[in-house]
Protein backbone atom coordinates (compact mmCIF):
# COMPACT_ATOMS: atom_id res chain seq x y z
CA UNK A 1 0.00 0.00 0.00
CA UNK A 2 2.48 2.21 0.65
CA UNK A 3 4.44 2.23 -2.32
CA UNK A 4 1.18 2.77 -4.50
CA UNK A 5 1.02 5.98 -2.01
CA UNK A 6 4.29 6.95 -3.00
CA UNK A 7 4.20 6.75 -6.76
CA UNK A 8 0.48 8.73 -6.25
CA UNK A 9 2.67 11.57 -4.58
CA UNK A 10 5.18 11.59 -6.76
CA UNK A 11 3.11 11.46 -9.50
CA UNK A 12 0.53 14.50 -8.30
CA UNK A 13 4.37 15.97 -7.24
CA UNK A 14 5.31 15.89 -10.96
CA UNK A 15 1.86 17.22 -12.25
CA UNK A 16 2.11 20.31 -10.01
CA UNK A 17 5.54 21.48 -10.87
CA UNK A 18 4.32 20.89 -14.65
CA UNK A 19 1.26 23.23 -13.96
CA UNK A 20 3.71 26.19 -11.99
CA UNK A 21 5.96 26.10 -14.69
CA UNK A 22 3.72 27.76 -17.87
CA UNK A 23 2.69 29.71 -14.57
CA UNK A 24 5.65 30.95 -14.09
CA UNK A 25 6.92 32.03 -17.09
CA UNK A 26 3.30 33.84 -17.88
CA UNK A 27 3.92 35.82 -14.90
CA UNK A 28 7.75 36.44 -15.76
CA UNK A 29 7.84 39.93 -15.49
CA UNK A 30 10.89 40.23 -18.35
CA UNK A 31 8.59 38.51 -20.72
CA UNK A 32 5.80 40.19 -23.33
CA UNK A 33 3.02 38.79 -25.13
CA UNK A 34 3.63 39.16 -29.16
CA UNK A 35 0.26 40.21 -29.82
CA UNK A 36 -0.31 41.26 -33.43
CA UNK A 37 -3.32 44.11 -32.40
CA UNK A 38 -6.83 44.74 -33.61
CA UNK A 39 -6.99 47.16 -36.52
CA UNK A 40 -3.55 45.96 -37.60
CA UNK A 41 -4.23 45.44 -41.55
CA UNK A 42 -2.73 42.03 -43.21
CA UNK A 43 -1.36 43.40 -46.70
CA UNK A 44 -3.10 40.24 -49.19
CA UNK A 45 -2.41 39.97 -52.93
CA UNK A 46 -3.95 36.99 -54.68
CA UNK A 47 -1.91 34.45 -55.74
CA UNK A 48 -4.46 33.01 -58.56
CA UNK A 49 -6.78 34.75 -61.24
CA UNK A 50 -10.30 34.24 -59.91
CA UNK A 51 -13.27 34.52 -61.82
CA UNK A 52 -15.92 35.42 -59.95
CA UNK A 53 -19.17 33.65 -60.03
CA UNK A 54 -21.15 33.24 -56.76
CA UNK A 55 -20.73 34.09 -53.27
CA UNK A 56 -19.02 31.73 -51.08
CA UNK A 57 -16.51 30.30 -53.57
CA UNK A 58 -12.90 30.74 -51.73
CA UNK A 59 -9.99 33.00 -52.70
CA UNK A 60 -6.24 32.31 -51.57
CA UNK A 61 -3.19 34.83 -51.31
CA UNK A 62 -0.38 35.58 -49.96
CA UNK A 63 0.95 38.34 -47.42
CA UNK A 64 3.15 40.76 -49.01
CA UNK A 65 4.26 43.02 -45.84
CA UNK A 66 5.86 41.02 -43.27
CA UNK A 67 4.26 41.52 -39.58
CA UNK A 68 5.78 42.22 -36.46
CA UNK A 69 5.27 42.09 -32.88
CA UNK A 70 7.16 44.28 -31.19
CA UNK A 71 10.55 42.72 -32.05
CA UNK A 72 10.38 40.00 -34.47
CA UNK A 73 8.57 38.65 -37.18
CA UNK A 74 5.48 36.98 -36.37
CA UNK A 75 3.68 36.63 -39.99
CA UNK A 76 6.62 36.44 -42.77
CA UNK A 77 6.04 37.43 -46.41
CA UNK A 78 4.72 35.05 -48.49
CA UNK A 79 2.48 33.31 -45.72
CA UNK A 80 -0.65 31.69 -47.30
CA UNK A 81 -3.88 32.88 -46.13
CA UNK A 82 -7.51 31.29 -46.77
CA UNK A 83 -10.57 33.61 -47.56
CA UNK A 84 -13.98 33.58 -49.53
CA UNK A 85 -16.59 35.93 -51.36
CA UNK A 86 -19.31 37.23 -48.83
CA UNK A 87 -21.13 39.68 -51.32
CA UNK A 88 -20.91 40.91 -55.25
CA UNK A 89 -22.48 44.35 -55.39
CA UNK A 90 -23.84 44.98 -59.11
CA UNK A 91 -24.09 48.42 -58.75
CA UNK A 92 -26.91 51.10 -58.83
CA UNK A 93 -29.83 50.62 -61.71
CA UNK A 94 -28.13 54.20 -62.82
CA UNK A 95 -24.28 52.35 -63.61
CA UNK A 96 -25.91 49.71 -64.57
CA UNK A 97 -28.20 51.12 -67.27
CA UNK A 98 -25.45 53.79 -68.06
CA UNK A 99 -23.38 50.19 -68.96
CA UNK A 100 -25.77 48.59 -71.40
CA UNK A 101 -26.17 51.86 -73.34
CA UNK A 102 -22.36 51.76 -73.75
CA UNK A 103 -22.63 48.31 -74.86
CA UNK A 104 -21.60 46.49 -72.11
CA UNK A 105 -24.08 43.86 -70.41
CA UNK A 106 -21.77 42.54 -68.15
CA UNK A 107 -21.67 45.77 -66.02
CA UNK A 108 -18.71 45.34 -63.62
CA UNK A 109 -19.16 43.81 -60.01
CA UNK A 110 -17.24 44.85 -56.75
CA UNK A 111 -16.93 41.45 -54.74
CA UNK A 112 -16.51 41.77 -51.07
CA UNK A 113 -14.12 39.35 -49.61
CA UNK A 114 -12.85 37.90 -46.21
CA UNK A 115 -9.57 36.37 -45.10
CA UNK A 116 -10.20 33.90 -42.40
CA UNK A 117 -7.48 31.80 -42.15
CA UNK A 118 -3.47 32.09 -41.66
CA UNK A 119 -0.92 28.79 -42.90
CA UNK A 120 1.70 29.75 -40.84
CA UNK A 121 5.08 27.90 -41.81
CA UNK A 122 4.70 24.88 -39.74
CA UNK A 123 1.56 23.89 -41.38
CA UNK A 124 -0.16 24.98 -38.26
CA UNK A 125 -3.99 27.28 -39.36
CA UNK A 126 -4.71 30.16 -37.40
CA UNK A 127 -8.17 30.95 -37.51
CA UNK A 128 -8.55 35.05 -38.16
CA UNK A 129 -11.50 37.84 -38.15
CA UNK A 130 -10.90 40.32 -40.86
CA UNK A 131 -12.57 43.08 -42.83
CA UNK A 132 -11.17 43.74 -46.17
CA UNK A 133 -10.42 46.36 -47.96
CA UNK A 134 -9.15 47.81 -51.08
CA UNK A 135 -8.90 45.54 -54.33
CA UNK A 136 -5.65 47.79 -55.69
CA UNK A 137 -4.63 45.35 -59.02
CA UNK A 138 -1.12 46.13 -60.21
CA UNK A 139 0.44 47.23 -57.31
CA UNK A 140 4.14 49.03 -57.30
CA UNK A 141 6.49 50.55 -54.96
CA UNK A 142 7.61 54.18 -56.03
CA UNK A 143 10.67 55.58 -55.12
CA UNK A 144 11.82 58.83 -54.71
CA UNK A 145 13.14 60.33 -57.41
CA UNK A 146 10.93 60.10 -60.45
CA UNK A 147 10.17 63.53 -60.96
CA UNK A 148 11.99 67.08 -60.52
CA UNK A 149 10.43 68.50 -57.14
CA UNK A 150 8.55 71.72 -58.26
CA UNK A 151 10.00 75.23 -56.88
CA UNK A 152 8.50 77.17 -54.47
CA UNK A 153 8.95 80.40 -54.48
CA UNK A 154 7.47 81.51 -51.44
CA UNK A 155 9.25 79.73 -49.26
CA UNK A 156 12.84 81.03 -50.28
CA UNK A 157 11.55 84.55 -49.25
CA UNK A 158 9.75 83.33 -45.85
CA UNK A 159 11.74 80.34 -45.01
CA UNK A 160 9.95 77.67 -42.23
CA UNK A 161 10.51 74.90 -40.18
CA UNK A 162 9.48 72.82 -43.48
CA UNK A 163 11.39 74.69 -46.07
CA UNK A 164 14.77 74.39 -43.87
CA UNK A 165 14.14 70.75 -43.27
CA UNK A 166 13.78 69.83 -46.94
CA UNK A 167 17.11 72.20 -47.63
CA UNK A 168 18.87 69.87 -45.13
CA UNK A 169 17.59 66.86 -46.81
CA UNK A 170 18.63 68.42 -50.12
CA UNK A 171 21.79 69.64 -49.52
CA UNK A 172 23.23 66.23 -48.52
CA UNK A 173 20.70 64.16 -50.79
CA UNK A 174 23.51 63.45 -53.42
CA UNK A 175 25.81 61.89 -50.81
CA UNK A 176 22.92 59.57 -49.59
CA UNK A 177 20.52 58.32 -52.90
CA UNK A 178 23.20 55.64 -53.27
CA UNK A 179 23.21 53.92 -49.99
CA UNK A 180 19.03 54.75 -49.85
CA UNK A 181 18.22 52.60 -52.48
CA UNK A 182 20.58 49.93 -51.37
CA UNK A 183 18.07 49.65 -48.31
CA UNK A 184 15.25 49.47 -50.03
CA UNK A 185 16.37 46.76 -52.44
CA UNK A 186 14.77 43.89 -50.46
CA UNK A 187 11.49 45.98 -49.50
CA UNK A 188 11.05 45.90 -53.26
CA UNK A 189 11.85 42.35 -53.77
CA UNK A 190 9.16 41.61 -51.05
CA UNK A 191 6.46 43.75 -53.24
CA UNK A 192 7.20 41.49 -55.77
CA UNK A 193 6.33 38.81 -54.12
CA UNK A 194 4.11 37.26 -56.88
CA UNK A 195 5.27 37.20 -60.38
CA UNK A 196 3.17 39.70 -62.06
CA UNK A 197 1.16 38.56 -65.01
CA UNK A 198 3.39 39.36 -68.60
CA UNK A 199 1.90 42.25 -71.16
CA UNK A 200 0.34 39.64 -73.57
CA UNK A 201 -2.01 38.86 -70.88
CA UNK A 202 -3.01 41.78 -69.81
CA UNK A 203 -3.68 42.87 -73.21
CA UNK A 204 -5.81 39.32 -73.64
CA UNK A 205 -7.72 40.12 -70.33
CA UNK A 206 -8.31 44.06 -71.67
CA UNK A 207 -9.85 42.61 -75.09
CA UNK A 208 -11.92 40.51 -73.47
CA UNK A 209 -13.29 43.04 -71.07
CA UNK A 210 -14.41 44.98 -73.87
CA UNK A 211 -16.95 42.27 -75.48
CA UNK A 212 -20.58 42.98 -75.29
CA UNK A 213 -20.61 39.82 -72.65
CA UNK A 214 -17.78 38.86 -70.87
CA UNK A 215 -16.66 37.02 -67.32
CA UNK A 216 -15.47 38.95 -65.18
CA UNK A 217 -11.87 38.11 -62.71
CA UNK A 218 -10.35 39.05 -59.68
CA UNK A 219 -6.83 39.54 -61.25
CA UNK A 220 -4.15 37.60 -59.44
CA UNK A 221 -1.56 40.18 -57.68
CA UNK A 222 -4.68 42.42 -56.55
CA UNK A 223 -3.99 43.93 -53.33
CA UNK A 224 -6.26 44.08 -50.19
CA UNK A 225 -5.88 45.03 -47.21
CA UNK A 226 -7.14 42.75 -44.66
CA UNK A 227 -7.72 44.51 -41.29
CA UNK A 228 -8.09 42.02 -37.95
CA UNK A 229 -11.59 42.62 -36.22
CA UNK A 230 -9.87 40.45 -33.20
CA UNK A 231 -5.95 40.02 -31.88
CA UNK A 232 -3.90 37.19 -32.38
CA UNK A 233 -1.69 35.75 -30.14
CA UNK A 234 1.98 34.10 -30.53
CA UNK A 235 2.30 33.61 -26.89
CA UNK A 236 5.12 35.22 -24.87
CA UNK A 237 9.18 35.47 -25.38
CA UNK A 238 11.42 37.58 -23.12
CA UNK A 239 12.21 40.69 -25.95
CA UNK A 240 15.24 42.13 -26.91
CA UNK A 241 16.97 44.89 -24.74
CA UNK A 242 15.22 48.30 -25.34
CA UNK A 243 17.08 51.15 -26.01
CA UNK A 244 17.69 54.31 -23.47
CA UNK A 245 15.12 57.20 -23.85
CA UNK A 246 15.96 58.81 -26.21
CA UNK A 247 17.68 57.42 -28.56
CA UNK A 248 17.59 58.32 -32.42
CA UNK A 249 18.12 55.50 -35.44
CA UNK A 250 20.89 56.83 -37.31
CA UNK A 251 20.82 59.73 -39.53
CA UNK A 252 19.64 58.84 -43.31
CA UNK A 253 17.87 55.53 -42.25
CA UNK A 254 14.91 54.54 -43.81
CA UNK A 255 11.67 53.39 -42.14
CA UNK A 256 8.92 51.23 -43.34
CA UNK A 257 5.75 52.52 -41.85
CA UNK A 258 1.68 52.78 -42.90
CA UNK A 259 -0.69 55.91 -43.00
CA UNK A 260 -2.72 56.12 -39.83
CA UNK A 261 -4.74 59.01 -41.84
CA UNK A 262 -5.97 59.35 -45.22
CA UNK A 263 -4.00 62.11 -47.24
CA UNK A 264 -5.67 64.15 -50.40
CA UNK A 265 -4.52 67.09 -52.62
CA UNK A 266 -8.09 68.82 -52.64
CA UNK A 267 -8.77 67.98 -48.95
CA UNK A 268 -5.96 68.08 -47.40
CA UNK A 269 -4.79 71.90 -47.37
CA UNK A 270 -1.05 72.90 -46.33
CA UNK A 271 -0.65 72.65 -42.89
CA UNK A 272 -2.86 69.18 -41.90
CA UNK A 273 -1.63 67.38 -39.37
CA UNK A 274 -1.35 63.84 -40.11
CA UNK A 275 0.10 60.53 -38.36
CA UNK A 276 1.93 56.98 -39.47
CA UNK A 277 2.51 53.56 -37.43
CA UNK A 278 5.91 52.04 -37.73
CA UNK A 279 5.53 49.11 -39.24
CA UNK A 280 8.71 47.55 -38.99
CA UNK A 281 11.41 47.54 -36.06
CA UNK A 282 14.27 49.50 -35.93
CA UNK A 283 17.02 48.31 -34.35
CA UNK A 284 20.49 49.85 -33.12
CA UNK A 285 23.85 48.80 -34.31
CA UNK A 286 23.85 45.94 -31.06
CA UNK A 287 20.28 45.00 -32.02
CA UNK A 288 18.68 47.18 -29.32
CA UNK A 289 15.09 48.43 -29.95
CA UNK A 290 15.01 51.65 -30.85
CA UNK A 291 11.39 51.95 -32.62
CA UNK A 292 9.00 48.91 -32.05
CA UNK A 293 6.42 48.38 -34.05
CA UNK A 294 3.66 50.57 -33.62
CA UNK A 295 5.49 54.03 -32.97
CA UNK A 296 3.55 57.08 -34.01
CA UNK A 297 5.55 59.47 -36.55
CA UNK A 298 3.18 62.55 -36.76
CA UNK A 299 4.07 65.75 -39.23
CA UNK A 300 1.97 68.12 -41.32
CA UNK A 301 0.86 68.97 -45.32
CA UNK A 302 3.82 71.32 -45.91
CA UNK A 303 2.24 71.87 -49.30
CA UNK A 304 -1.09 70.52 -51.70
CA UNK A 305 -1.89 71.60 -54.73
CA UNK A 306 -5.35 70.58 -56.05
CA UNK A 307 -6.11 69.34 -59.37
CA UNK A 308 -6.93 71.58 -62.12
CA UNK A 309 -8.01 72.50 -65.78
CA UNK A 310 -6.17 70.91 -68.74
CA UNK A 311 -5.22 67.87 -67.01
CA UNK A 312 -3.54 69.18 -64.81
CA UNK A 313 -2.76 66.66 -61.52
CA UNK A 314 -2.44 67.50 -57.84
CA UNK A 315 0.37 67.37 -55.93
CA UNK A 316 1.37 66.73 -52.05
CA UNK A 317 4.15 66.68 -50.10
CA UNK A 318 4.41 65.77 -46.25
CA UNK A 319 7.32 66.33 -43.72
CA UNK A 320 7.34 63.79 -40.87
CA UNK A 321 8.60 65.94 -37.64
CA UNK A 322 8.10 63.87 -34.23
CA UNK A 323 8.32 60.36 -33.39
CA UNK A 324 6.82 58.57 -30.23
CA UNK A 325 7.53 55.56 -28.36
CA UNK A 326 5.10 53.89 -26.76
CA UNK A 327 4.89 55.26 -23.08
CA UNK A 328 7.44 58.03 -23.82
CA UNK A 329 7.35 61.18 -24.49
CA UNK A 330 7.08 62.63 -28.27
CA UNK A 331 10.59 63.65 -29.43
CA UNK A 332 11.77 65.14 -32.58
CA UNK A 333 12.93 63.01 -35.54
CA UNK A 334 12.95 64.56 -39.31
CA UNK A 335 11.83 63.05 -42.12
CA UNK A 336 10.70 62.75 -45.57
CA UNK A 337 8.66 60.37 -47.61
CA UNK A 338 10.95 58.24 -49.54
CA UNK A 339 8.53 55.39 -51.28
CA UNK A 340 4.55 54.84 -51.53
CA UNK A 341 3.07 51.51 -52.90
CA UNK A 342 0.41 52.17 -55.79
CA UNK A 343 -1.10 51.15 -58.13
CA UNK A 344 1.24 51.45 -61.50
CA UNK A 345 -2.35 52.94 -63.42
CA UNK A 346 -1.88 55.79 -61.43
CA UNK A 347 1.37 56.84 -62.70
CA UNK A 348 2.11 58.22 -59.25
CA UNK A 349 5.60 59.95 -59.12
CA UNK A 350 7.43 60.79 -55.95
CA UNK A 351 10.31 63.51 -55.97
CA UNK A 352 13.86 63.88 -54.40
CA UNK A 353 12.58 65.82 -51.08
CA UNK A 354 9.52 63.29 -50.81
CA UNK A 355 6.57 65.24 -52.61
CA UNK A 356 4.33 63.14 -54.50
CA UNK A 357 1.91 63.98 -57.87
CA UNK A 358 0.71 62.19 -61.30
CA UNK A 359 2.19 61.64 -64.17
CA UNK A 360 -0.07 61.64 -67.40
CA UNK A 361 -0.33 58.74 -69.62
CA UNK A 362 2.02 59.84 -72.42
CA UNK A 363 -1.06 57.81 -74.64
CA UNK A 364 -3.83 60.17 -74.05
CA UNK A 365 -3.90 62.01 -77.28
CA UNK A 366 -4.66 58.35 -79.21
CA UNK A 367 -7.94 58.96 -78.51
CA UNK A 368 -8.53 62.63 -79.31
CA UNK A 369 -6.92 62.02 -82.30
CA UNK A 370 -8.56 59.21 -83.27
CA UNK A 371 -12.07 60.60 -83.13
CA UNK A 372 -11.27 63.41 -84.99
CA UNK A 373 -9.99 61.83 -87.67
CA UNK A 374 -13.04 59.68 -87.62
CA UNK A 375 -15.01 62.85 -87.04
CA UNK A 376 -13.25 64.11 -90.46
CA UNK A 377 -13.84 61.21 -92.53
CA UNK A 378 -17.53 61.20 -91.58
CA UNK A 379 -17.97 64.66 -92.98
CA UNK A 380 -16.58 64.40 -96.12
CA UNK A 381 -17.05 61.29 -96.69
CA UNK A 382 -14.86 58.39 -97.56
CA UNK A 383 -15.79 57.34 -100.76
CA UNK A 384 -14.00 57.88 -104.06
CA UNK A 385 -15.50 60.56 -106.51
CA UNK A 386 -16.16 59.97 -109.91
CA UNK A 387 -17.38 62.05 -113.20
CA UNK A 388 -20.79 61.90 -114.20
CA UNK A 389 -21.89 59.05 -116.21
CA UNK A 390 -25.10 59.76 -117.63
CA UNK A 391 -24.96 63.73 -117.56
CA UNK A 392 -27.49 64.47 -115.47
CA UNK A 393 -25.20 66.52 -112.66
CA UNK A 394 -25.19 64.26 -109.88
CA UNK A 395 -21.60 63.01 -108.90
CA UNK A 396 -21.73 59.38 -107.59
CA UNK A 397 -19.18 58.10 -104.20
CA UNK A 398 -18.48 54.59 -103.50
CA UNK A 399 -19.05 54.78 -99.83
CA UNK A 400 -20.31 57.40 -97.41
CA UNK A 401 -18.19 57.17 -94.14
CA UNK A 402 -20.01 54.39 -92.93
CA UNK A 403 -17.08 53.11 -91.47
CA UNK A 404 -15.72 56.15 -89.87
CA UNK A 405 -19.05 57.24 -88.52
CA UNK A 406 -19.34 53.91 -86.64
CA UNK A 407 -15.69 54.12 -85.20
CA UNK A 408 -17.00 57.80 -84.26
CA UNK A 409 -20.21 56.39 -82.38
CA UNK A 410 -18.50 53.82 -81.04
CA UNK A 411 -15.71 56.38 -79.37
CA UNK A 412 -18.99 58.57 -78.28
CA UNK A 413 -20.87 55.61 -77.00
CA UNK A 414 -19.91 52.27 -76.99
CA UNK A 415 -21.31 49.62 -79.52
CA UNK A 416 -25.22 51.68 -79.17
CA UNK A 417 -23.02 54.62 -80.69
CA UNK A 418 -21.81 52.42 -83.89
CA UNK A 419 -25.15 51.22 -84.34
CA UNK A 420 -27.01 54.29 -83.54
CA UNK A 421 -24.83 56.56 -85.74
CA UNK A 422 -25.28 53.88 -88.90
CA UNK A 423 -29.19 55.15 -88.83
CA UNK A 424 -28.47 58.80 -90.68
CA UNK A 425 -25.35 60.50 -91.97
CA UNK A 426 -26.23 63.39 -89.59
CA UNK A 427 -26.54 61.06 -86.94
CA UNK A 428 -23.41 59.65 -87.22
CA UNK A 429 -21.61 63.09 -88.13
CA UNK A 430 -23.65 64.29 -84.22
CA UNK A 431 -21.84 60.94 -82.69
CA UNK A 432 -18.44 61.94 -84.00
CA UNK A 433 -19.05 64.87 -82.47
CA UNK A 434 -19.48 63.85 -79.16
CA UNK A 435 -17.14 61.51 -79.28
CA UNK A 436 -14.54 63.80 -80.49
CA UNK A 437 -15.83 66.83 -77.37
CA UNK A 438 -15.77 64.20 -74.88
CA UNK A 439 -12.62 62.35 -75.19
CA UNK A 440 -11.60 66.05 -76.44
CA UNK A 441 -12.21 66.99 -72.82
CA UNK A 442 -11.71 64.33 -70.76
CA UNK A 443 -7.82 63.58 -71.75
CA UNK A 444 -7.10 67.32 -72.54
CA UNK A 445 -9.38 70.13 -71.51
CA UNK A 446 -10.56 68.53 -68.70
CA UNK A 447 -9.53 69.07 -64.58
CA UNK A 448 -6.76 66.41 -63.82
CA UNK A 449 -6.56 63.52 -61.13
CA UNK A 450 -6.41 64.05 -57.17
CA UNK A 451 -3.40 62.53 -55.27
CA UNK A 452 -4.74 60.54 -52.50
CA UNK A 453 -3.30 58.12 -50.52
CA UNK A 454 -5.84 56.54 -48.10
CA UNK A 455 -4.99 54.80 -44.33
CA UNK A 456 -3.19 51.86 -44.26
CA UNK A 457 -1.32 52.85 -47.34
CA UNK A 458 2.20 51.44 -46.98
CA UNK A 459 5.30 53.99 -47.27
CA UNK A 460 8.74 54.25 -46.32
CA UNK A 461 10.34 57.25 -44.55
CA UNK A 462 14.01 58.77 -45.18
CA UNK A 463 15.20 60.73 -42.21
CA UNK A 464 17.73 63.77 -42.36
CA UNK A 465 21.19 62.55 -43.35
CA UNK A 466 22.21 65.19 -40.21
CA UNK A 467 21.86 65.01 -36.29
CA UNK A 468 18.46 66.53 -35.55
CA UNK A 469 18.58 69.90 -33.07
CA UNK A 470 16.46 69.19 -29.67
Amino acid sequence: MRPRLFVAGLVALLASAGAARPAAAQSDPSSIDLLVRTGRPLRVALDERVRLKQVGQPVTGVVTESVYAYDRIVIAVGTKVRGHVVRIDSGSTFVRARAYLGGNFSPEKHAVLQFDTLLLEDAHEVPIETIVKGGIPNVTRKVAGGVKPPASTDESANPTLASRARGEIRQRASDAVSGAKQKVSDTVAQIKALKEPGQMSRLRDAAVQQLPYHPQYLAKGTVYDAELSSPISFGRVVPAVAAPAGTAPAPDSILTARLATTLDSSKTPRGTPFEAVITETVFSADHQVILPEGTKLTGEVTLATPARRFHRNGQLRFLFQRVQVPDQPPAPLLGALHSIDASNDDHVAVDDEGGATLENSKTRFIMPALSLLALRASVRGDGHHYDDPDGDGSIHTAGSGVGSRGVGGFIGMGLIGAAVSQITRPVGIAMGVYGAARTIYTNVLGKGREVTFPADTPIQVRLAPGPVAR
